[in-house]
């Protein structure tokens, strides 16, 4: 049965970081030695019981390249969510923004994206924004706390200039290969703090998949899903939220301890683990074995570092709980034991730093 499993998993996976096996400093090949390798650290009475679960995770936790794509690069999406004839006129008045480094997701999607228009459209993005620029087209791998898209957007904002950005009403499209709904939620309230204009109906987001984790529960957010790991309250968990407190060097008062525990009511019909039960038990191993990860690490000199994935650093929570991954990388956001590779832990996907 676990090879079985193994195997399953090894075929759903087995592109990960693929374009990289090239590159002298990435050592891992997705086989079955390897899920085996990682499956073994975990006690022998868990082992089947998490990779079946993990088997089932997988379908809507791991995008391809080919799927991602596919989705990121469809403009009709675009081109009638804004009201255009064509593709092509929307692009005419689109600028695509390249904020960030060389070698960063986000230049690195601009050139996928490229490929797509070229093929599809026969298009270049070299040959957008050719009229008067109506549209800024942010692309992204992740928006997790959402501080890099934020700092960004502020300042590409102050740099065009408030009262021309408001005056020209421009819209601001930014797709996200992963979309966590916390984040988006507080930085659309940052961003509009930071230029003193209202920017819900300029910005425009989008998603292959979305990760419903925001733990209000009110009008806005009534019945959410909760598709991360988010485990339940126990003795357990206060135990490690001291931990955190006390060996994560936080020397200020930490916050949304109210959030470190997910509200039983919900999700109220479970739609992405297994069932409700083995919920609790898979996020629960996970939270132990992060934490027994963390205790190994003589001297813990990143703050945001959590159990369950890093996590804004005044967060006193068991941590983002992410569980989607994509074809060319992991986020830190995500539980420990899925890309940890130091203190004697074997990752399942290393991740790109």
């Amino acid at each position: 049965m676990k090879d079985t499993l193994i195997n399953k998993i090894v075929e759903i996976i087995k592109d990960y970081r693929s374009e990289d096996l090239k590159d002298s400093n990435y050592n891992y090949t997705i086989d079955y030695d390897h899920v085996l390798k990682w499956i073994l650290q975990f006690n022998e009475d868990d082992r089947e019981f998490i990779l079946s679960e993990l088997l089932h995770l997988l379908p809507f936790s791991y995008l391809t390249k080919e799927n991602t794509l596919r989705i990121l690069s469809d403009f009709e999406v675009y081109t009638n969510y804004l009201n255009y004839k064509t593709v092509q006129d929307f692009l005419s008045e689109t600028k695509f923004l390249d904020c960030q480094e060389s070698g960063k997701s986000q230049k690195i999607l601009n050139g996928m994206i490229n490929e797509a228009l070229q093929l599809k459209y026969n298009y270049n993005i070299n040959d957008c924004g050719n009229r008067q620029v109506k549209n800024w087209f942010y692309v992204d791998d992740v928006l997790a706390s959402g501080k890099t898209f934020k700092d960004d957007i502020i300042n590409g904002i102050k740099d065009y200039g408030i009262d021309k950005f408001k005056a020209e009403n421009i819209q601001i499209i930014a797709p996200f290969i992963i979309l966590h709904q916390w984040g988006r939620n507080n930085v659309l309230f940052s961003i509009e703090k930071e230029i003193g204009i209202k920017l819900k109906s300029n910005l425009h987001f989008f998603h292959v998949r979305m990760i419903e984790n925001n733990p209000h529960i009110n009008y806005f957010n009534k019945s959410p899903k909760f598709n991360h790991v988010y485990p339940k309250e126990s003795e357990f968990g206060y135990e490690v939220l001291e931990f955190v407190e006390n060996s994560c060097g936080i020397s200020y008062e930490m916050k949304n301890s109210n959030f470190a525990f997910r509200n039983l009511s919900f999700p109220v019909e479970e739609n992405f683990f297994s069932n409700s039960v083995n919920r609790i038990r898979y996020e629960n191993i996970l939270l132990e074995k992060g934490f027994e990860i963390m205790n190994r690490i003589e001297t813990i000199r990143v703050p945001s570092l959590r159990p369950l994935g890093m996590t804004p650093p005044s967060y006193k929570t068991l941590g983002t709980g992410s569980h989607i991954i994509t074809w060319r990388n992991i986020s830190n956001t995500c539980p420990l034991v899925f890309w940890w590779d130091a203190n004697d832990w074997y990752p399942l996907f290393a991740r790109k730093h």
